[in-house]
Formats: structure tokens, C-alpha cells, sequence
């Protein structure tokens, strides 16, 4: 699938610049030397010599500048498609991404569901063990949605104290367990992982794009935006699932 490449694209990124590099080696003296033996009927074996040597040093030259130049690369991915502070997929990234997954539901009609959370009463976290305290708490919230997800999921931190995971060819139920699953493992989190005593709690909103409906991304958003003040306004804490009737 699409999205899994995507996925995957940082970690081949090195290595595709080390193979780049190696077959460039090959334009520099051992390209020389093959032009040189097709328009020139002997060629001394000292020359030979000294043109195989110099392909070596420039292969290992050009490969070693390759993987150099694919650290480099995935280190400007890193900070173009990921959140500095949780580690997590961008806002950015997670646009991107949906727009690709909107259209394949367009025309394969593929299932996808959305978890939006927000983290209960953040500012008072803020305003009460400050800022630093508040980042790590971020962070432990982070942490345990990595930990929770499935491999095809991708987690993003959506602005401020909202996450929001997206879950491909996945039912209503299947998310709403997931959700589940991340609010309990927040709830759990001790003050070592916080920085305060706790308990943290987060709230969340899930919508189900399933082979019927027919939505922009926009009102994806929207509906999975509308789960989550539901989920606020009956007591926090609680995961909902988006209900038409009741928007």
C-alpha cells in the first residue's frame, strides 16, 4: 500500500543515496579508462593499474559521501514530517496523508477511521507545575499512543494538547478498542512519566468513514472534531463515537 511506503520511505532514504553514490563512481576513472580501451588499441598494464586503484578510492569516496548525504537527508524529513517534542507525525504530514487516503476511499471505498483526543485540563497542568512539567506529560501521552497503535496506524499530535491517530481499513469497533486502550494506558501513567502526581486523563472522538459515505475532508475533520466535544461535555475522560443524528 501507498501509505506503508510512505511509512517506510526514512529508513530506505540512506541507503538509496550509498547505492547512488556507488554507481556514480563509475563516470569518474573507470569510465575513463573504458573509453580510453574502446578508441585505443593497448593500454600499458602501469596504466591499468593505476585507473583500477583510483576507481576504488573514488567508489569508497563517493559511496561513504552517499551515506553522509542520506543521514543528512532523513534528518531534514525528520524535522519536515514530525512533532520536535513528541516525536510524533506533524500536522503537516497528517494533511498530506489524509488527502492521499480520501481519494482512495473515493475510489476503492476503503474503510478509515480517525481518534481525536485531547488531553483533560492541560492548562492547569501548565499553570500549576509549569511548562517543562507540561512537556513531559506531552510527551508520556505520546509515548503511550506509540505504544497502543497498530503498525498500519499513524499517530500525529494535531496542535497543542490534541492528538488525533489514523486508522486505515479499520471498523468503528476496531478504533473505539484502540481508543479505549490509549485512554487506560494515560490514565495509568504514574508521576514519574508525568512529572506531577496525575492522575492525566484525555478525552477522545472517533469517526468512521465507511464505504457509504460520501465527505470532504473537511467535514471528516468536522465530524471527528464534533465526537470529541461530545466526549467533553458528557464528563471527559470517556471516548464517543460521532453520532449524525445527534449533530
Amino acid at each position: 500500500m501507498k501509505l506503508i511506503k510512505k511509512l517506510n520511505l526514512l529508513k530506505q532514504r540512506r541507503w538509496q543515496y550509498v547505492i547512488y553514490g556507488f554507481f556514480l563512481s563509475f563516470i569518474g576513472p573507470l569510465g575513463e579508462w573504458i573509453l580510453i580501451k574502446i578508441f585505443f588499441e593497448y593500454v600499458n598494464d602501469p596504466i591499468l593499474l593505476t585507473y583500477v586503484y583510483t576507481e576504488i578510492a573514488t567508489m569508497v569516496a563517493f559511496t561513504v559521501f552517499g551515506y553522509i548525504i542520506g543521514i543528512y537527508a532523513e534528518k531534514v524529513e525528520q524535522l519536515a514530517f514530525h512533532d520536535k517534542l513528541t516525536g510524533l507525525y506533524n500536522r503537516h504530514y497528517l494533511m498530506e496523508q489524509l488527502q492521499e487516503l480520501e481519494a482512495l476511499h473515493k475510489r476503492y471505498k476503503e474503510k478509515l477511521s480517525l481518534i481525536l483526543m485531547d488531553v483533560d485540563h492541560f492548562k492547569k497542568v501548565n499553570d500549576s507545575y509549569g511548562h517543562p512539567v507540561g512537556d513531559k506529560t506531552l510527551k508520556a501521552i505520546a509515548a503511550c499512543i506509540i505504544k497502543e497503535m497498530r503498525e498500519t496506524d499513524f499517530g500525529t499530535r494535531y496542535g497543542g494538547e490534541e492528538f488525533l491517530i489514523v486508522c486505515p481499513h479499520t471498523s468503528i469497533d476496531d478504533c473505539y478498542k484502540l481508543a479505549e486502550r490509549v485512554r487506560i494506558s494515560i490514565e495509568n501513567l504514574k508521576e514519574d512519566a508525568l512529572g506531577f502526581p496525575g492522575p492525566q486523563t484525555i478525552s477522545a472522538g472517533i469517526f468512521e468513514l465507511s464505504s457509504d459515505h460520501e465527505v470532504s475532508l473537511t467535514q471528516i475533520l468536522n465530524h471527528v472534531d464534533q465526537a470529541l466535544y461530545s466526549a467533553k461535555q458528557g464528563g471527559r475522560n470517556k471516548v464517543v463515537i460521532y453520532d449524525a443524528g445527534a449533530a
